[in-house]
C-alpha cells in the first residue's frame, strides 16, 4: 500500500514549477541514459548542451508531469490513466516499458535533491511504492498490448 498522501503533499511542491521540474528530469534522463533521447524526434539529434535552453524541453517535461500528476491524484485508483499513457506509448511513441522505471528512477534523484526538506525517508519509500507498482502495472499493459520493441 502506497502513502498517497503523502505523495500528494510533496507532489503539491512540486507544482509549483511543474515545467521547470518536468524539464529537469528529462534533462538528467537524457544525460544518465542517453540512449533514451532517442525516442524524442525533437531532441535526439541535439547535443545534450544545447537542451538546457531547449523550449521544446521545457514544454514536454510539462507534459510529463502533468500526466503523472493526473496518476498521482489518482491515490492508486489510476487504471483509466495508465491505459491511456500506455496506449500512446505503445503505439504512438514506441516508447520501451524500461524507460519508465528509468525515468521514475530519475525523478526519485531528482526530487530529493531539489526538496530534501519533503522527500524524507517515508516520502522516498512512498514514492518509490508508487513507481514501482506503476511501472508494473504498465508492463502488464504493454504485454497485452503487445508491444514489440
Amino acid at each position: 500500500m502506497c502513502d498517497w498522501d503523502l505523495i500528494n503533499k510533496v507532489w503539491a511542491k512540486v507544482e509549483e514549477d511543474l515545467a521547470g521540474n518536468g524539464q529537469t528530469v528529462l534533462l538528467r534522463l537524457f544525460e544518465e541514459h542517453p540512449e533514451t533521447k532517442a525516442h524524442f524526434p525533437k531532441f535526439k539529434d541535439i547535443p545534450l548542451g544545447q537542451l538546457t535552453s531547449n523550449a521544446d524541453v521545457k514544454t514536454h517535461g510539462n507534459t510529463v508531469f502533468k500526466a503523472l500528476g493526473d496518476v498521482v491524484k489518482q491515490k492508486g485508483k489510476h487504471a483509466s490513466n495508465l491505459q491511456a499513457l500506455a496506449t500512446t506509448h505503445i503505439n504512438k511513441h514506441k516508447i520501451p516499458p524500461q524507460n519508465f522505471t528509468l525515468i521514475t528512477n530519475v525523478i526519485l534523484k531528482v526530487f530529493a535533491e531539489k526538496f530534501p526538506g519533503e522527500m524524507t525517508a517515508p516520502a522516498q519509500e512512498a514514492f518509490s511504492k508508487a513507481f514501482k507498482a506503476i511501472c508494473s502495472e504498465l508492463e502488464d499493459l504493454y504485454k497485452k498490448g503487445g508491444f514489440q520493441s
